[in-house]
């Protein structure tokens, strides 16, 4: 367990907000569950190697990094599913002619997959006991609310604000601001839990609320402080129902 407590009494907030891709979510998981239903859709599934999930994933998050690098769009959505179905079916010697078909076929799948991080639901319907629950992410409407009904979860959450529909997007202070008129609660009377220092652990900041970093992979010692950080979202129970 790694937690970095700047203040002892978690009971003083009444919501929990949360964060979706990575860290309820995994991004690659439902990725991962995308691409195999697509390519079995397609009936190609059994003339690609074991590892392709990985070769696309390199070259989709490429042209996701390369769409906002300066700051501006450089591709739309569309225009990012289809250019990585064709480098990824190039790669493979395949007919690039499908590439439109399978990228629409890819998003279908992922807006309906849900991979789970470990005790996601599990931790969610325990909070819920206690805490108000909310979300705030940034992306798509139809991926988001899509994935959340696709694993159970999407009346969980309220307020639920995702980028697209709010018009704003994290690091802005606005988009967590939102929430917490629709709370209408205080900023110091809600934690927000997410994976990202950029987008997640700024934002806070600059909303003046409380920080859990989700973070089972890299070590405590090579990151920013926060108020708090897990390895594992199952962690949140006793930090913040220690009586349960």
């Amino acid at each position: 367990m790694r937690l970095a407590l700047r203040q002892p009494l978690a009971k003083m907030y009444q919501a929990i907000l949360f964060d979706l891709d990575d860290t309820l979510f995994s991004l690659r998981g439902c990725e991962r569950q995308a691409l195999r239903r697509a390519l079995e859709g397609a009936g190609l599934l059994a003339a690609l190697p074991p590892d392709c999930a990985d070769s696309y994933a390199k070259i989709s998050s490429g042209y996701w990094a390369a769409r906002s690098a300066d700051g501006v769009a450089q591709y739309s959505r569309a225009e990012i599913l289809e250019l990585s179905w064709r480098d990824f079916l190039s790669q493979y010697g395949l007919d690039l002619e499908s590439s439109a078909e399978l990228s629409e076929r890819y998003w279908t799948e992922f807006c309906r997959s849900s991979a789970l991080n470990p005790g996601a639901e599990a931790v969610l319907r325990r909070l819920s006991e206690s805490y108000q629950l909310g979300m705030i992410t940034n992306g798509y409407s139809d991926s988001q609310r899509g994935r959340l009904q696709a694993a159970g979860l999407l009346d969980v959450f309220n307020p639920l604000l995702i980028s697209q529909e709010a018009a704003v997007e994290k690091p802005n202070a606005r988009i967590f601001e939102m929430a917490l008129t629709q709370l209408n609660l205080p900023s110091e009377a809600a934690l927000y839990v997410g994976d990202s220092i950029s987008h997640d652990c700024e934002g806070c900041r600059r909303a003046g609320i409380d920080f859990c970093h989700y973070c089972p992979e890299l070590s405590a010692g090579d990151l920013p402080p926060v108020t708090y950080r897990i390895g594992d979202l199952r962690e949140l129970i006793p930090l913040l129902r220690p009586d349960a």
